[in-house]
């Protein structure tokens, strides 16, 4: 479950720090000597970034970590802010100073955090176009450390900010956590204040009550003023964080920045909104196997026919596609995967209620209710690449609006090229962005893609062929 995976991830990253070390076969004895006796380390990785040779190691509890930060200094050779963090660096010392433990560090783990190794011959050697996009999901797939260390960032800010705001929590969003994340994925955060993320607030534990100012009526100027707070925080106190932006005139509200320990572009918002889109798309990742691959095969083929773009403007997004795909799902017979509105009839009381600025995020949190469906559709992952091409190529964008609500199309709203519909806050084009030439472009791209696929014969191992003629 999406509350299980998130709880396991920070307790995870909670054990965990980076030490950036100059050689990282030589330190093992030395950092072996500082760690053992702190508690036990149980894994160890290597990666690079930016010429820094840079070790993530995991301790067996978070006391442990707790023990080993207690114990680090500051360098008093240079005028340092000295906040403590999980990112440190290992001094050189004299081998003498060297004692002798019994145990001994992991072996390390070696993984490249943005590597996609051979992806082309791989993908030419493949059997069928199926295949294909089970290697294309496979290859690209966020790595381990990718993810470790996306967690350490998120619990970084958490452990900082937690310090004025004990109840506040950092949960990260978006493509990272919904099951579809590739190596080099941005961060996404969502910050709450309060720490209950849309769950019934529980009963007092105690009559005293904490005094407290009072907050700004208008909620957009008051997390506006916490935003801003938040961006000094990060700007001048925490480690490893640069190239702060602050977005405050969007209609949300973020700060941007980039980790110089972690290689991690970052957001941060208060809107807990895609918290729960995230957990909704982690839920249809589970109800059926065959959501991620197509998803992967679906956004490479938009990204290599030019249709989605890194920065924001015009063009069709990652999650609009992504959205599309659900109700694509939603529509074979039999469905492959359930209507939200399904998901809401089938939600148990209290056990999946969250409601979060005013939007009801409720619905049922539990995939193996949908377990049997996957049995009544076997359609490969071909059929269903070629399907939805057939399906973008053929939609009547111009009078029809998709809803993953019901898993019909409506009538448009208003004359926005392109209309889908925000499935938690419903009155939102997720699409409002899009231009009429950029959907008409989507949609002949779609059409001639299905014609290539339809149309080439089986090539040879080795040759470019199925998704690589795309």
């Amino acid at each position: 479950h999406f509350d299980e995976m998130v709880s396991f991830r920070k307790k995870e990253a909670r054990s965990s720090v980076v030490i950036q070390v100059g050689n990282p076969s030589k330190p093992a004895t030395l950092l072996n000597q500082v760690c053992s006796r702190h508690g036990t380390v149980k894994h160890v990785f290597h990666y690079t970034y930016q010429n820094k040779e840079l070790l993530l190691l995991e301790f067996d509890s978070e006391a442990s970590v707790k023990n080993l930060l207690a114990s680090c200094s500051h360098n008093n050779n240079y005028k340092v802010i000295p906040v403590a963090s999980p990112f440190l660096w290992l001094k050189a010392m004299p081998p003498e100073s060297y004692s002798a433990v019994s145990s001994r560090l992991p072996p390390i783990i070696k993984e490249n955090i943005s590597a996609n190794d051979n992806l082309q011959e791989h993908l030419s050697n493949a059997k069928s176009i199926s295949e294909q996009m089970t290697i294309l999901d496979d290859q690209t797939r966020l790595s381990e450390i990718g993810h470790r260390l996306r967690w350490l960032t998120s619990i970084q800010i958490e452990q900082t900010l937690s310090r004025l705001f004990p109840s506040l929590q950092v949960l990260p969003f978006g493509s990272f956590v919904n099951g579809s994340a590739r190596n080099g994925c941005d961060l996404d955060m969502a910050i709450s204040i309060e720490g209950n993320f849309g769950s019934e607030i529980m009963a007092l534990q105690s009559p005293l009550i904490f005094q407290a100012k009072a907050a700004i009526d208008n909620y957009r100027l008051q997390t506006q003023k916490h935003l801003e707070f938040f961006a000094d925080v990060v700007q001048n106190y925490t480690t490893g964080c640069v190239q702060i932006q602050r977005i405050m005139r969007a209609r949300v509200p973020i700060i941007k920045f980039h980790h110089e320990f972690t290689g991690v572009d970052c957001d941060i918002s208060m809107s807990l909104s895609g918290v729960f889109m995230s957990e909704l798309l982690y839920l249809y990742d589970k109800i059926d196997w065959r959501f991620c691959p197509l998803v992967t095969a679906v956004r490479q083929w938009a990204a290599w026919a030019k249709l989605t773009s890194p920065t924001p403007g015009n063009q069709i997004t990652n999650f609009t596609l992504t959205i599309m795909v659900v109700f694509f799902l939603q529509r074979r017979t039999p469905p492959i995967l359930p209507t939200l509105g399904e998901m809401i009839k089938l939600a148990r009381p209290h056990v999946d209620t969250r409601q979060t600025e005013d939007i009801n995020c409720t619905f049922l949190r539990d995939p193996s209710v949908f377990q049997e469906r996957k049995e009544l559709n076997s359609e490969s992952l071909e059929d269903l690449f070629m399907g939805f091409l057939r399906f973008f190529g053929s939609f009547d964008f111009n009078e029809r609006s998709i809803s993953v609500i019901t898993g019909d199309s409506h009538r448009k709203f208003d004359s926005k090229p392109l209309y889908v519909i925000n499935p938690l806050e419903r009155e939102l084009n997720v699409s409002r962005n899009v231009t009429l030439t950029e959907l008409t472009r989507a949609v002949m791209e779609a059409r001639n893609a299905l014609y290539i696929l339809e149309t080439q014969d089986h090539q040879s191992p080795g040759e470019n062929w199925g998704l690589l003629t795309l």
